[in-house]
This record gives C-alpha cells, sequence and structure tokens, in this order.
C-alpha cells in the first residue's frame, strides 16, 4: 500500500507514463528555438485544460527523431476536479495522435519523474536488410530504425556490448553538456535479435546526451574492425575520432524504473 505524501493539499502531482513518435519532433525538452518538442507540446496542452501554467518534468530527454515507448512524466495542478485517472482519456482526446498517454495517477507530492528514477532502459533498432527476400525497404522502416545490409553475428556484438557493463566514464563517447559528473553504471547491455531486428537493450542508472547512440556507434565499429578492445580505446580516450553515431530514429526509450 502506498500511503500518499499530504503535506501540500495546495496542488496535486500527477505521474503520467507516456508513448510517442518522435519522428516529427525536435526531442522531448522544451526549446526557445522552437515549440515542437513532446515536452512543449504537453505543457501547452496540459495549460489549456487546466486554465494554469503548467511544467512538465521527463524522466529522459530522448534526442531529436528518437521514440518512447514508456516514458514517465510528471506535473503539479491546483486543479483538484479531474480524477487523476481521467487525465489519460482527457490527454488524449487532445493531444497530437503521435503522442499517447498509457496511465495516469496521483503520486506522493514529492515524487520527481527524472530525480526519483533509479535507472532507465533504452533500446536501440537495426533492420537487418540481408534477411528480406526483396530488394525494396517499406518506407517506414527508416523511420522506427537504422537500415543496415551488413549480416550481423549476434553473438559477437554480445561479447563487445558486455565491455559496457559496469561503472565507466562515459565522457569521451558522448556529446559534452555539463553535468556534475559523466561516471555511469551500465547494469546489463545486451543485443538479441528479434525477427528481422537486431536489438541493442541498455540499462543504466543515467544516460547522458547521445550516451546510447554512441555505445551502438562503438559497438559497431569494434565488430567491423573484429577488435572488442576498441570499446576500452573509445571509453578510455585512446582513439582520436569517435565513430559516426548511429541515426537517431531506431533509438527508444523503453522503461522508468524507480
Amino acid at each position: 500500500m502506498v500511503v500518499m505524501d499530504m503535506s501540500n493539499r495546495e496542488c496535486r502531482n500527477i505521474k503520467l507514463v507516456i508513448s510517442y513518435d518522435g519522428h516529427n519532433y525536435e526531442g522531448w525538452q522544451r526549446q526557445k528555438r522552437t515549440k515542437n518538442t513532446i515536452q512543449g507540446t504537453l505543457e501547452v496542452t496540459l495549460s489549456n485544460i487546466l486554465k494554469e501554467n503548467i511544467h512538465v518534468i521527463g524522466a529522459g530527454r530522448t534526442d531529436s527523431g528518437a521514440h518512447a515507448l514508456k516514458q514517465v512524466a510528471n506535473f503539479k495542478t491546483t486543479n483538484f476536479s479531474i480524477p487523476p485517472q481521467k487525465f489519460k482519456d482527457i490527454l488524449n482526446n487532445c493531444l497530437p495522435d503521435n503522442i499517447r498517454i498509457v496511465s495516469s495517477e496521483e503520486v506522493n507530492f514529492s515524487f520527481h519523474s527524472c530525480f526519483s528514477a533509479l535507472y532507465r532502459k533504452y533500446i536501440y533498432l537495426i533492420h537487418n536488410f540481408k534477411d528480406i527476400d526483396s530488394d525494396t525497404i517499406f518506407p517506414f522502416i527508416s523511420r522506427y530504425s537504422m537500415v543496415s545490409k551488413e549480416n550481423y553475428d549476434v553473438k559477437k556484438l554480445n561479447e563487445i556490448v558486455k565491455s559496457f557493463v559496469g561503472i565507466h566514464d562515459f565522457k569521451n563517447i558522448s556529446s559534452k553538456r555539463e553535468y556534475k559528473t559523466t561516471v555511469r553504471e551500465i547494469k546489463f547491455a545486451r543485443v538479441f535479435k528479434y525477427k528481422n531486428f537486431i536489438v541493442f537493450s541498455v540499462k543504466s542508472n543515467g544516460f547522458m546526451y547521445n550516451m546510447m547512440r554512441g555505445i551502438v556507434s562503438c559497438t559497431l565499429e569494434a565488430y567491423k574492425k573484429d577488435d572488442p578492445s576498441m570499446v576500452k580505446k573509445y571509453l578510455n580516450g585512446e582513439l582520436r575520432n569517435k565513430p559516426t553515431l548511429v541515426p537517431p530514429n531506431g533509438l527508444y526509450l523503453h522503461r522508468v524504473y524507480y
């Protein structure tokens, strides 16, 4: 049984689980130069519904063009007339079809979707063109995955990507931004095949900007060169040039753990 923190009854804390197609958006985070972000769209929609300025907090800042299966967000509102579970239906009636609310509920006032999170899991999809008996790639495939003709050996990919498991400094394979620390712990990293897709799955206590794409890119480069030791060399900054980042369209925020 969850005991609700009733210390502030001037407003409520509402948690949302969100799924979205990020193809046409400039990422999750609100930006000054554009209104076309997931966070911005949610804030405008909620502010219009509730007739107050709403600030939405997300568990993860997905890249421009990246997607989410179960992003978690929360917002605080002085509105007490709408039952928490009704926010799901109300928002789904108002939001664009490429943003869907999976669930809505009231949570402890202290809950923070980002800072309360213990781990996040991202997946990355590669459509394996070699398994298709046609020269035609369906046009929507490249919208939701990276397309490759490489006949990947999943066992070898797993041997490489497991080098990321543990505590490492990821500053050399992530985009440079201001962080209190660039050290992260990878709880697990694996690659598996699902139908015509190669799936990278990584769970960590935190992801920096472009970190997941950097992990996939380094793994593919080490695979191409048949040199698993390249992972440690990338992490340690021993290699001057970073590998070209895989495109964002294959990236999904899969789940957030609390």
